[in-house]
């Protein structure tokens, strides 16, 4: 993103907004905006969160660095700012605030400093940064704070240059904007950027660069996408590396992140039940309904892929999609990887899928499949050794596990088993 103004430009307060980005922390609520509009950026001379605690920018005075904090009355860049100590290079630590205020470091008629941090404050730390301090623009000009309407404001003076940019790419999701406020103060124009950031890049889940959350965020944000595989990421997942998945668009709305396909009784085990063939064994859709292609499950990953912690919502499906199984919303908040099997406050969205079934001890029970070192190693059978019918992964004899015994084959023995979540 690049602001081209004319020679003389006065910016006062640009924040990049977006209704989907996922890491912003401050709500900039000071100038009115909500957790639902979060920022991907923000940088302005005023305190524009309750939650920043950080300074405004970083002045440049002569050979010294000083940060400079919000006023604690007006939030304003102001001469009773407090200010860190001395900082001896423009790239160094963020200095805490003293008990010195602005006024101390300036000589009235005399000093002039310029910025070469200002600080982000939508919590992202993306600060835009300038090192030079020939193309820093200028905050105070002859002991005198640059204003204006009454305002603290950046001077920036030249062309041809890029006086600022971002530290970092700003990421977002979904629809965005971009606002600033600023005044040309000369009608010479010219091709200068005063505030760049380096990239604004979708997080469409395409590629690994574009990493989303979930198939769900990636339907959220584009409603558009189609069945397929993308990829997502999080800090909880594979160490923070963007993982692939598949991800049904269609079922329901879509938003199905694939958490297992079981095809195959053989090579399970309680171990990996939860974790196999993670980096995705699948090429094509054709794939993921095969009855021949490899066992998959990031069961281990999917407390950090649900919507919610509670009020989420998993899908069961066999021998066919869309077909004996359904819908669930769990009504607290279970994990997938739970050993108990009284998770049974879940609410199955009617009508299931087909044929007609019903909850049965020789078929699916009403409770979330839960995780036991026992005969059924992903079950919603109340005994796991038992009576284990609705088991979505055991460890032998079955094609590939007991799903609905009360029903005819295929029910019972559906050769292949998907488990979805969102």
């Amino acid at each position: 993103m690049k602001k081209q103004f004319t020679k003389i430009v006065l910016l006062i307060t640009l924040y990049i907004s977006c209704l989907n980005f996922i890491f912003s922390q401050n709500a900039l609520n000071t100038i009115g905006l909500t957790d639902a509009t979060p920022a991907a950026a923000s940088y302005s001379l005023r305190k524009m969160s309750t939650t920043y605690t950080g300074p405004l920018v970083r002045i440049t005075i002569g050979t010294n660095y000083y940060d400079v904090y919000p006023d604690t009355t007006t939030g304003l860049f102001k001469m009773s700012s407090k200010i860190s100590a001395v900082i001896a290079t423009s790239g160094a630590a963020i200095g805490s605030a003293s008990a010195n205020e602005l006024s101390s470091v300036i000589i009235a008629g005399t000093t002039n400093a310029t910025v070469a941090i200002w600080y982000d404050q939508s919590g992202n730390s993306n600060n835009a940064i300038q090192p030079t301090s020939a193309n820093q623009p200028r905050i105070i000009n002859l002991g005198t704070i640059e204003t204006l309407n009454g305002m603290p404001t950046l001077r920036f003076v030249g062309s041809n240059s890029h006086f600022m940019e971002s530290a970092a790419s700003v990421s977002i999701s979904g629809a965005s904007s971009v606002n600033a406020v600023s005044s040309s103060i000369s009608s010479s124009a010219n091709s200068a950027s005063i505030v760049t950031t380096r990239a604004v890049t979708s997080k469409d889940g395409k590629t690994a660069a574009n990493a989303s959350t979930s198939a769900y965020q990636i339907k959220l944000d584009y409603p558009s996408s189609t069945d397929g595989f993308y990829w997502i990421q999080n800090a909880n997942i594979n160490g923070g590396v963007a993982i692939k998945i598949y991800a049904d668009m269609t079922t329901d709305g879509g938003g199905w992140t694939l958490i297992m396909k079981n095809s195959n009784t053989n090579g399970w085990t309680y171990a990996n039940a939860i974790e196999l063939n993670t980096s995705m064994p699948f090429t094509t859709n054709a794939d993921v309904i095969s009855t021949s292609t490899a066992n998959y499950s990031i069961v281990t990953w999917a407390d950090h892929i649900k919507k919610s912690a509670s009020g989420f919502q998993y899908m069961m499906d066999a021998n066919a999609r869309q077909t004996y199984g359904g819908i669930w919303t769990a009504n607290a908040n279970y994990s997938f990887k739970s050993n108990s099997n009284a998770n049974t406050n879940v609410t199955l969205k009617t009508p299931s899928f087909s044929p007609t079934w019903d909850y049965n001890e020789n078929g699916v029970e009403e409770r979330m499949p839960y995780y036991s070192n026992c005969a059924g190693i992903i079950t919603t059978s109340s005994s796991c050794n038992s009576s284990w019918w609705g088991t979505l992964v055991t460890n032998g004899g079955w094609t590939p596990a007991p799903w609905m015994g009360q029903l005819a084959n295929p029910g019972g023995h559906p050769g292949i088993i998907w488990y979805w979540v969102r």
